[in-house]
């Protein structure tokens, strides 16, 4: 409940800043966790440009890296799918959240395994289940394949299926959205990613954990995309927000199976 409020506040907050026109030589800098851009894609931004006349640089990393950029001024807007830590919000960050991924167990496409339990996912990451013969009968080392640990997808991943324990795995990534390339050309290998980075990728089979499909409501694991300012954000980033929260970025999310925070 008080997440939800605090996300009124700043939204209400926001709304009230005073419009300024803006001019079409006009530029953003844009720090984007890879995760968040592979949600937005570039039709969406190239949308955003055409329309506000806002020239955007865009630099993709990690999350960690997106929002150390915005704290040291090279960037006035950022792009996170994970949550702002505490010294990060007393350094004057504002979090404004705009959807729901699912982070989804991806596997090779030959992968005859089609649902984990949520223990069997512990298993796996923590180095116990080495053989997929023990999940679907085949025999055929398990190859566990992570993103970077600076990425929100292994922060969220730790966290939400983990458990805060340690992860064990064969190779690291040094992007999120590497460790789908790794999957796709390495049969036995498997990996998390945000759902709609992958959803149309027919090299990739999503898995149902304790029998929910990630686009089921209850799925157990769900990461928050925001966007974050440093304080009162500056007119070209106020635009963005806006887009990010109107009918047609909204449409956008329900139509890729993420969840609107607001609807």
């Amino acid at each position: 409940m008080r997440k939800l409020s605090n996300l009124l506040v700043a939204v209400l907050l926001l709304n009230l800043l005073p419009a300024a026109p803006l001019t079409a030589a006009e530029t953003l800098n844009f720090s984007c966790s890879a995760q968040v851009a592979e949600a937005f894609g570039k039709p969406l931004m190239q949308e955003f440009i055409n329309t506000s006349g806002i020239v955007v640089n865009t630099h993709v990393s990690s999350s960690n890296l997106a929002i150390s950029r915005l704290l040291n001024g090279f960037s006035q807007i950022a792009g996170s799918a994970r949550p702002l830590r505490r010294q990060e919000i007393e350094s004057g960050l504002i979090e404004i959240p705009i959807c729901r991924d699912p982070l989804v167990i991806i596997v090779h496409r030959d992968c005859s395994a089609v649902s984990l339990t949520s223990d069997q996912v512990r298993r796996i990451f923590n180095g116990e289940i080495d053989n997929w013969k023990e999940i679907c009968g085949k025999d055929q080392p398990v190859t566990a394949i992570v993103p970077g640990k600076e990425t929100a997808a292994f922060a969220n991943f730790h966290r939400l299926a983990m458990r805060m324990n340690d992860i064990h795995y064969d190779f690291m990534t040094w992007k999120s959205t590497a460790a789908v390339e790794a999957v796709r050309y390495m049969p036995g290998a498997i990996s998390f990613i945000g759902h709609v980075a992958v959803m149309d990728m027919p090299d990739i089979k999503m898995l149902s954990i304790d029998g929910k499909s990630a686009t089921d409501t209850d799925y157990p694991y769900m990461q928050t995309f925001s966007l974050v300012t440093r304080g009162k954000p500056e007119q070209t980033a106020r635009a963005l927000i806006d887009y990010a929260l109107s009918d047609r970025v909204t449409n956008f999310i329900v139509t890729h199976d993420m969840i609107p925070v607001i609807d």
